[in-house]
């Protein structure tokens, strides 16, 4: 369900789902945050707890499209020879395959877009002795299912405008 565009947001956690769609999943909930106005930036994070949430949802900024996924579509794995295979079957199929790992800001992930093996390759070279890796398909904003939520942050004013991400 998709509330973009006609919506603040449960920018607190006000939205009912969330806490039954968060108790469904095994997986850390991935917080995407499309930032308007930014050339594409993004800010990704996964939220093993509601408090961590509600850590990083006063830090969204004005105009930004956030989608809160709680069904794993984007999910961590220990980082093997399965996984590598995954990963470059995703980017063969879309192109490319959104690939990150926790960074030292918790919960922020720092995310690579990986289109081949040769990225995937110097990808490698980062873990050191990390061995999970968060990965999956670059989601879509406007198709959430039932088991995400997106909305437009509204501006400073109140006002919730659509704006180019």
């Amino acid at each position: 369900m998709s509330d973009s565009n006609t919506s603040p947001g449960p920018l607190d956690r006000a939205d009912a789902r969330w806490d039954s769609l968060a108790a469904a999943s095994a997986q850390p909930v991935i917080v995407l945050e499309r930032v308007a106005r930014a050339a594409g930036r993004t800010n990704w994070f996964a939220c093993r707890t509601a408090a961590e949430y509600d850590g990083i949802a006063p830090g969204f900024l004005p105009g930004s499209k956030v989608s809160v996924y709680f069904d794993g579509r984007l999910s961590f794995h220990r980082y093997d020879d399965s996984v590598r295979a995954e990963i470059l079957r995703i980017a063969r199929r879309d192109h490319d395959c959104v690939v990150a790992v926790l960074g030292a800001a918790h919960p922020r992930l720092e995310v690579e877009f990986i289109a081949g093996a040769s990225e995937l390759d110097e990808f490698e070279q980062t873990l050191g002795d990390l061995s999970e890796v968060c990965f999956g398909a670059y989601p879509g904003d406007e198709n959430d299912g039932t088991n995400a939520l997106t909305w437009t942050v509204p501006d400073p004013d109140g006002v919730v405008r659509a704006h180019p991400h």
